[in-house]
């Protein structure tokens, strides 16, 4: 299969209904469809070879989603290159993939107009990639299970098992209007592909204070929010009045709540924010909609088409989460690792530590690459980040651990600041909300945290001696 049909069939049923809306300009699900059949037209010239890697470089808007699916009409092999990437970078994940051009919003040396602001260069790399017999459809790089960048490929087949999977639990209709506000680079299948092949409607957020953010939910009727605990907060934080009246699902991403942002946004607006456990090797495994207040911490069940299992867990139950089911990846392209090598057994390790409670409930604790050691216990640098981060005097933080004598290891931490404060006092705030064994012994004052280039993720550092 294609997965250009599930949009072409979701514009046979509504061809007028609104796919997106940008701004003030809405576009059909049948001006999508032809969009899309125009570039990939003009695109088909360049790319003679079924499977040909494409990057695309463009930020949030209509011609991101147009372009995706142009490319898979051709069919070609879409990899999303994040903004956020500088030149150098770009250029490294080029040669590392074996591009075959790249799609860009702005004129580079050797491109071609192919649309207003939508320009194709050719590339040509030395040895033509190999997709080993696949029906590509998309490969993003991620830091995977390691801070090791690397490529995760996925066919067509195994995105629509991720949709059907999904939508078991999420229920997206043509009745829901999605608004949306991260990053389409980093979050598209399990989510734009899967609201447009269900005919929804997806509102593109261009101004994400809460003011301007809640009048365009009021304004379209948002029933869907799917945005990062940062987007949350502000809303929380908002004094305007203005309610949320339509809105069914507010899902919570990229990193875990505190239990004070679920619980400020759910007094604010009556809603409760519901968290998920998803990856770019897995498509949406769970989401806590059956009991997202009691258990404001848990990703929840597993969806019905998934199982998940503890490795060797801990005497409290924690250890390395493993996940079986429907659409997992396919491969690592860099280098090519099959399904078959990285799953023999059909479970896929996250790298993720977590525990199942009583009635199935899984709940995350860190990565397993990240737990400190000390002196047998296990502390999770995420938990103690989550506290410092709360104090009005920290930006960003990132706490790990540091080889000792005696205890193993201890806990370090790096703080960004936003303002006055010393040790002491981000000591103090740690002893009010932390118990002993988690505050750090150390901390020190930096300017930057070190992050992933493509998935901005921390990263972390090898064990170094304590200072």
């Amino acid at each position: 299969m294609n997965l250009t049909d599930l949009l072409d069939e979701t514009a046979s049923h509504w061809p007028q209904k609104a796919a997106l809306i940008e701004g003030e300009n809405p576009i059909s699900y049948v001006d999508l469809v032809a969009l899309t059949q125009t570039l990939a037209s003009r695109l088909q010239p360049f790319l003679p070879s079924p499977g040909s890697r494409v990057g695309l470089h463009f930020p949030n808007g209509v011609p991101f989603v147009a372009l995706t699916f142009a490319l898979w009409r051709i069919p070609a092999t879409v990899v999303p290159l994040p903004m956020e990437c500088t030149a150098e970078e770009l250029a490294q994940i080029a040669a590392t993939m074996q591009l075959d051009g790249w799609l860009t919003a702005t004129p580079r040396p050797g491109s071609t107009l192919l649309a207003e602001n939508v320009y194709f260069t050719p590339l040509h790399p030395p040895i033509p990639a190999d997709n080993h017999g696949l029906n590509l459809a998309f490969i993003r790089f991620t830091s995977g299970t390691t801070s090791a960048r690397k490529g995760v490929a996925l066919c067509h087949d195994t995105v629509h098992a991720r949709l059907l999977a999904a939508n078991q639990e999420l229920q997206i209709s043509p009745r829901d209007t999605i608004i949306w506000c991260l990053p389409m680079a980093h979050h598209f299948l399990v989510t734009i592909v899967l609201y447009l092949s269900q005919g929804a409607t997806i509102v593109l957020a261009r101004h994400l204070l809460s003011r301007p953010f809640l009048t365009a939910v009021n304004r379209w009727q948002g029933t869907i929010l799917y945005a990062a605990p940062f987007h949350y907060s502000m809303l929380a934080g908002d004094l305007s009045g203005l309610p949320l009246p339509q809105v069914r699902l507010a899902v919570s991403t990229t990193c875990g709540l505190t239990r004070e942002l679920a619980g400020d946004f759910q007094r604010r607006f009556g809603v409760p924010l519901v968290q998920a456990l998803g990856a770019i090797e897995l498509g949406l495994v769970c989401v806590n909609v059956s009991d997202p207040v009691q258990r404001w911490d848990s990703v929840g069940r597993p969806l019905p088409s998934f199982a998940v299992r503890i490795h060797k867990p801990d005497p409290e139950g924690y250890g390395e989460v493993m996940v079986t089911g429907p659409g997992l990846l396919d491969a690592y392209t860099h280098p090519w690792m099959g399904r078959e090598e990285l799953m023999p057994d059909g479970w896929f390790a996250t790298g993720d530590l977590g525990r199942l409670d009583a009635e199935g409930y899984l709940f995350l604790a860190g990565r397993k690459s990240a737990v400190i050691n000390l002196a047998g216990r296990k502390v999770f640098p995420e938990e103690i980040e989550a506290v410092l981060n709360r104090h009005p005097a920290v930006r960003e933080s990132r706490v790990s651990g540091a080889t000792h004598p005696h205890l193993g290891e201890v806990v370090e931490a790096e703080v960004v600041l936003r303002g006055a404060g010393g040790a002491e006092d981000l000591r103090e705030f740690c002893r009010r909300h932390l118990s002993a064994d988690k505050i750090p012994n150390v901390f020190h004052v930096v300017k930057i945290i070190p992050k992933t280039a493509v998935t901005g993720k921390i990263c972390r550092p090898q064990v170094t001696p304590a200072k």
